[in-house]
C-alpha cells in the first residue's frame, strides 16, 4: 500500500459520494484521487488505466466547468434517450479497439481487460457528465470488473475502493432514479 493509493482511495471514494449528491464539489476532489492514481497505475504497468486517468484530469475540468454553466439551468437527473444507447455501445467498442492495439504496443499489462475497462470508463464519465442516470449501472459493472483487475494485480486498496464504487454506483442508480 502506497501513500499514492490511499491518497486516490480517501478523495476517489468521497469524489463518488459528491457525485451521488450531485455536489459540483465532486470534481475537484475527484482530480486529486486522478492524479494520485496517474502515478499508482504508472508503477503497476497498467498504461490503459493510466492513460484514462489522464483523461479523466480533462474530463474533470470539463464537467467542472460543464456542471458549472448549468447550475442555473433546468439541470437534473434524465434517462438516457433509447436511440442513444446503440451508439454509446458503438463508441465503446470502437474505443475498445484503439485501446487494446495500443495496449499490446505499448506492451501493457492485461491489454484486454486494460482496454475494456479504460473504453467502457470513458463512456460511462460522458454518460455522468449528462447526469443521465444509467451511467450508474455502467459504473456497477465497470466498477465490479475493477475489483477482479486490481486483485489479479494485488493491487487490494484499489479493489476495496472499486468494491466501493460498485456499492455507491447502486446508491447513485437508486438515488438518482428517484429523481428522474
Amino acid at each position: 500500500m502506497t501513500v499514492f493509493s490511499i491518497v486516490a482511495f480517501t478523495f476517489g471514494a468521497f469524489g463518488v459520494w459528491l457525485t451521488i449528491k450531485e455536489n459540483i464539489l465532486c470534481w475537484p476532489i475527484s482530480l486529486v484521487a486522478v492524479i494520485a492514481s496517474v502515478i499508482e497505475f504508472y508503477r503497476q504497468q497498467l498504461f490503459g488505466n493510466m492513460v484514462l486517468q489522464v483523461l479523466y484530469l480533462f474530463l474533470g475540468f470539463y464537467s467542472w466547468i460543464y456542471w458549472n454553466r448549468k447550475r442555473y439551468e433546468y439541470f437534473k437527473t434524465k434517462s438516457v434517450n433509447p436511440k442513444l444507447v446503440f451508439q454509446l455501445i458503438l463508441l465503446t467498442v470502437i474505443q475498445f479497439g484503439l485501446y487494446y492495439y495500443l495496449l499490446i504496443i505499448l506492451k501493457g499489462d492485461m491489454p484486454l481487460l486494460d482496454a475494456f475497462l479504460t473504453a467502457s470508463s470513458l463512456t460511462a464519465t460522458f454518460m455522468m457528465t449528462k447526469k443521465w442516470v444509467e451511467n450508474w449501472l455502467a459504473w456497477i459493472l465497470i466498477d465490479t470488473t475493477y475489483v477482479f483487475l486490481y486483485s489479479i494485480k494485488n493491487m487490494w486498496l484499489f479493489a476495496l475502493l472499486y468494491f466501493l464504487f460498485a456499492v455507491m454506483a447502486f446508491y447513485g442508480w437508486i438515488k438518482w432514479k428517484k429523481t428522474t
